[in-house]
């Protein structure tokens, strides 16, 4: 028998990162500003906006990689990978609060 409360889990969290995904392209759309001066900026902007612009792939490659485990019955490793596309939004916290 298949664990409901970690399809339940990986569903509903998988529909928040759709909705954060829409908050992303926004984001996304006004970060193509910080481009129009590409050579002066610095390596620490160049890196954060490479790994922010990362976040659809780890988004894609977690929802994949979860359903798979939990298919292997394994449920815990399943919601732990479902859980790595919350790192992009958590680290937006970081940039308000400075």
């Amino acid at each position: 028998m298949k664990n409901v409360k970690a399809g339940l889990f990986l569903l509903i969290s998988q529909i928040i990162y759709v909705l954060i995904t829409a908050a992303w392209l926004l984001f996304a759309i006004l970060t193509l500003t910080m481009l129009d001066q590409y050579d002066t900026i610095s390596t620490v902007q160049k890196t954060s906006y490479i790994i922010f612009m990362c976040y659809p792939l780890a988004f894609i490659g977690a929802g994949i990689a979860s359903w798979i485990f939990y298919h292997k019955r394994k449920f815990r490793r399943a919601v732990w990978v479902g859980l790595i596309p919350l790192l992009w939004p958590l680290s937006l916290f970081g940039f308000f609060t400075l």
